[in-house]
């Protein structure tokens, strides 16, 4: 098997220049944006690396082979070259079962999804099971993958009881990064939820690793260093500082500020957030100026309805203390964020549950005198 390989990694739409900037970081280069993520070129260490440090990426798919398909025989001798023992654990062990999904497009020969599932699986030759094996077939061109990483990787396994609209702790993280966070600075989220936001904050200004404590898909591959990966965990430790700004988080629901403590407890941060039950009426910014980041209600969320007098008092209040703070703010298309007025434009666009979600960013002006 090749030292370098073909891998994509995934990102929810709209955040992909977002996730490409952060491969580049972990030294993946080039790093090339397509809808819906990344093409890159990995050693393995470094796509252990993405699962183990990409607060961004949904997943990491591993390319295995491509090669035309313009009919099931070219399928089936295409299937038939690929070396499957290198890739996926022993056939009969715990992990060596395989579940195949299929899609086409309306320009190849190969058109029904579930014909060619069946015709994958047969040339596989193994049962169904927790190794997922994606073919993708493109004008009669199949492009075979497997998973590395099992559960989508927002699940960084610190959450327990979620508010009535989580945001996902990838979504949670690039709003982060949409703001331009200084890491150095105080954090708010006056509509906190579970905590999944000042969670992020407090785990990137800390330098903590989000996959620490969960387990990938690749780590029962026949690929796999189990040395390796812990010399990347003992350097990922080593990484991370007990520094933090101060990091606020608030709601007007109780049950709230108890996940959000749960959660944050889970997450090995507890230390780091303050988490109190307080209407955004009755919002209390730390002295030095920071950042508010947020997701506030907006009408397709919790039951729908007007938010339209919510967004009024969350102006208000912003242009009545937060002078000079800057304000990043997730919500839906349809949300009457200019109600606020404050001066805050859409810096990123994607989606939140289905839901099509902009952030606004900007900074309260300070008062004239």
């Amino acid at each position: 098997m090749s030292a370098r390989i073909d891998a994509f990694v995934v990102a929810t739409p709209g955040m992909e220049a977002l996730v490409q900037a952060e491969v580049a970081r972990l030294g993946v280069r080039p790093a090339n944006i397509t809808h819906g993520g990344v093409n890159c070129t990995v050693t393995w260490p470094q796509l252990w690396a993405i699962h183990l440090k990409s607060r961004l990426t949904t997943r990491v798919l591993v390319r295995v082979a491509r090669f035309k398909a313009d009919g099931f025989d070219t399928l089936h001798a295409g299937l038939q070259r690929i070396d499957w023992s290198a890739w996926l654990p022993d056939a009969g062990s715990t992990h060596g079962g395989v579940t195949v999904t299929a899609s086409t497009d309306g320009n190849s020969t190969l058109y029904h999804t579930g014909a060619v599932v069946e015709r994958v699986t047969e040339a596989i030759g193994r049962a169904a099971g927790e190794q997922q094996v994606l073919v993708r077939i493109n004008r009669n061109v199949a492009t075979v993958s497997i998973d590395a990483s099992g559960l989508a990787l927002h699940k960084r396994g610190y959450r327990g009881p979620a508010g009535k609209a989580p945001c996902r702790e990838t979504l949670a993280a690039a709003l982060l990064v949409a703001s331009d966070w200084d890491v150095r600075r105080p954090l708010v989220d006056p509509f906190c939820g579970s905590g999944t936001i000042a969670i992020e904050a407090a785990m990137l200004a800390r330098r903590m690793a989000p996959g620490r404590h969960r387990a990938f898909q690749f780590m029962h591959w026949p690929s796999f260093d189990d040395a390796g990966w812990q010399r990347l965990l003992k350097g990922a430790d080593a990484d991370v500082i007990e520094r933090c700004p101060p990091i606020v988080a608030s709601d007007r629901d109780e049950g709230a500020v108890t996940a959000t403590l749960t959660n944050a407890a889970s997450a090995g941060v507890g230390a780091q957030i303050e988490a109190v039950r307080r209407a955004v009426s009755d919002l209390v910014l730390p002295e030095r100026a920071g950042w508010l980041v947020t997701n506030p209600p907006y009408g397709s969320r919790v039951g729908g309805g007007d938010v339209r007098d919510l967004y009024d008092r969350f102006g208000a209040v912003l242009r009545e203390r937060a002078a000079g703070w800057h304000v990043a703010v997730l919500a839906s298309r349809e949300t009457p964020v200019n109600r606020t007025k404050v001066p805050l434009v859409p810096v990123l666009a994607t989606t939140n549950g289905g839901i099509a979600v902009d952030v606004y960013a900007g900074t309260v002006p300070t008062p004239l005198p």
